[in-house]
């Protein structure tokens, strides 16, 4: 008989009269891997929450390793026993390995502690894993795969029955993730159970038991193991698909070409981009993408090889005025790092015109014409005096149709679907579409499966700083990803 050690029952949590949780049943076993999809973003946080913490909830009960430990008469606000691994972790990066996994754990009462003992513990308990982790090293020394592995070890030293995995993706590479993919599998063969939340079902079904699809704060469907397929999910899936496919135009020389280029990442790498054209960069091994962004900003020269723009040489003198040069970057997590809050809309969309028209400042006229325009595309968000009280799909739409106003030659954008649900990918993918009809060429990077490959015309994979495959669109069909 199996084990259960989460079931949540019937539960409805509801915050300031808005449901955020609504009647979730849901039940998983001893050494299970279950997925989860938040088709809508709405009701994750709210859900992990109430996984990890016994929080007022209005109607149902929680149940933890069968006891009930959180019901609607009752909640003490106590914390379960269940790591989260995830975007935020939880280590001290100026302690070492061994102290965030033994020194660090909730109820450690010694007060002197032997170095000794503890080095020997860590290569009692993870010599079999083959882990290649030095206990000695700090935190701030590690990979990104490294620092997951250890999060998992220290959960496991816990004793956690129940850990999380939420949306590693947006960090690790596909080279990392198998590797990442094989620590769960031996532990959850060890009897830890896993709830791995993540966006992508492709992502899922190789390594999950089950899978449940969640939207707008309900579970809507769980599959079982022998539902796993693509046929069985597409009814509750939207396609990515955008408009009629552009004429590709046809340029022998590329707006951007990269000639046999070296960094510390970089190895001999060669392509080219046309005007027009969107193309997608697959990075493998998670090492590219900040050296890429260097070299056209002017924080790095290439140790050997040569960068074209516009069929001239693309020196550090014309990287240091990039946007005069009409080149512009999103960021990974733009509405973050990317807007002004306590700006009005309207400003924040004419930020760059003044590099643009080579102007101090904008006049009046001007910023009521713009307003005027891009009202018949965001609405009445256009008037909003500050941005603290829009939603996520208002604020991509400002950093998105900020390049459109700009309308630069090429845009650079890190992970552009990362981090938000399934009917937010699909209007980033629109607007994308939207850049690309007006002209503006398109690269994409990426660690991993992407959505953007709807309006790509290209993708090359990328492994080790080497360019190892290039694809056309009518490829994309047969490639896989998650190899």
């Amino acid at each position: 008989m199996k084990e259960e050690v989460l079931r949540i029952e019937n539960v409805t949590r509801k915050e300031d009269g808005v449901v955020i949780l609504d009647n979730i049943n849901l039940h998983i076993f001893k050494g299970e891997i279950m997925g989860l999809i938040f088709i809508t973003a709405h009701g994750e946080k709210e859900l992990v929450e109430l996984i990890c913490k016994n929080v007022p909830i209005d109607y149902g009960r929680v149940y933890y390793k069968n006891e009930l430990v959180n019901y609607y008469e009752y909640s003490n606000m106590s914390l379960n026993p269940i790591h989260v691994i995830g975007r935020d972790n939880r280590l001290i990066t100026n302690l070492t390995v061994m102290d965030n996994i033994f020194v660090m754990r909730r109820g450690l009462k010694k007060h002197i502690i032997s170095r000794r003992i503890l080095r020997n513990q860590f290569y009692l308990l993870f010599q079999e894993l083959n882990s290649l982790i030095d206990p000695d090293k700090l935190i701030s020394e590690l990979t990104r795969l490294e620092r997951c592995l250890v999060e998992l070890f220290q959960a496991i030293v816990a004793d956690c029955k129940l850990i999380i995995i939420q949306d590693v993706t947006s960090f690790l590479s596909a080279v990392d993730l198998a590797k990442f993919y094989e620590y769960i599998q031996y532990y959850s063969k060890k009897g830890v159970t896993f709830l791995y939340i993540c966006n992508h079902h492709e992502e899922l079904f190789p390594i999950c038991s089950r899978v449940i699809l969640m939207r707008d704060a309900r579970v809507v469907k769980i599959l079982d193991h022998d539902e796993l397929a693509d046929k069985n999910i597409k009814p509750y899936i939207i396609s990515f698909e955008v408009g009629e496919p552009m004429q590709r135009v046809n340029v022998e020389q590329g707006i951007l070409t990269f000639n046999q280029v070296y960094t510390e990442t970089l190895k001999d790498v060669t392509f080219s981009v046309k005007k027009g054209e969107c193309v997608v960069i697959l990075d493998k091994s998670n090492d590219i993408c900040t050296d890429f962004l260097d070299l056209m900003y002017g924080e790095k020269v290439p140790v050997k090889g040569n960068i074209y723009y516009n069929n001239e040489i693309y020196s550090r003198k014309k990287a240091r005025k990039a946007i005069e040069n009409k080149i512009l970057a999103i960021n990974k997590n733009p509405v973050k790092t990317m807007l002004f809050r306590d700006m009005s809309y309207a400003d924040n969309l004419v930020f760059l015109l003044d590099k643009k028209l080579g102007r101090t400042k904008i006049k009046p006229s001007l910023k009521e014409s713009v307003m005027e325009e891009y009202k018949g595309y965001v609405g009445e968000d256009i008037y909003a005096a500050t941005l603290n009280h829009l939603d996520l799909r208002s604020l991509y739409n400002l950093i998105y149709y900020r390049v459109h106003l700009f309308n630069p030659r090429i845009l650079f954008c890190v992970q552009p679907c990362n981090g938000v649900d399934m009917y937010l990918r699909k209007h980033i993918v629109d607007l994308l579409y939207k850049l690309k009809k007006k002209g503006i060429t398109i690269v994409i990077f990426s660690l991993n499966i992407e959505d953007s490959l709807a309006v790509a015309d290209r993708l090359l994979i990328l492994k080790d700083g080497r360019i190892i495959n290039s694809y056309d669109k009518s490829e994309f069909p047969h490639i896989i990803y998650y190899q």
